[in-house]
């Protein structure tokens, strides 16, 4: 039974983690540089192909779960919060996807897709402070899921 402070502590996280209010900066001026840019400077983390790296995808599984991913969305094709992630790895290109996961807010403010999804969705999807090494990982985790 959750007691009155555990039942706000988890209100506030899911409010927050999956883009209730205070999610959005308020205020701010200046654009931010598209994040598919910013990824793409001074990476060496290449899109995971062929067999899948159960080991890795394993750590992406887990990352999933403690980052919050679990929040907004599922595996498969049911629609939560945010998409069903079910084959996202195929309609998606592996540096879209890691932009998507590490900087959220700047694809929401940059890219296209990202804010029809936005559109779409009506809840912007939040910085979880994912790494890039993290989202690599949920990107095999992904793949994997969507065999």
């Amino acid at each position: 039974m959750l007691t009155r402070n555990s039942a706000f502590v988890l209100m506030a996280v899911i409010g927050f983690g999956c883009g209730g209010e205070g999610a959005q900066t308020e205020g701010a001026t200046e654009e931010a540089a598209p994040a598919t840019t910013e990824m793409a400077q001074g990476t060496e983390l290449q899109a995971p192909t062929g067999p899948i790296d159960a080991a890795l995808a394993s750590a992406g599984e887990g990352y999933f779960q403690s980052r919050g991913c679990v929040g907004c969305h599922t595996v498969t094709d049911t629609r939560m919060i945010g998409p069903g992630l079910k084959g996202i790895t195929e309609r998606r290109e592996y540096g879209w996807m890691m932009a998507m996961i590490v900087r959220p807010d700047s694809m929401v403010q940059n890219d296209p897709v990202a804010k029809e999804l936005l559109r779409e969705y009506g809840t912007p999807m939040v910085p979880m402070g994912t790494t890039q090494e993290e989202a690599h990982a949920i990107f095999e985790y992904l793949r994997q899921a969507s065999q």
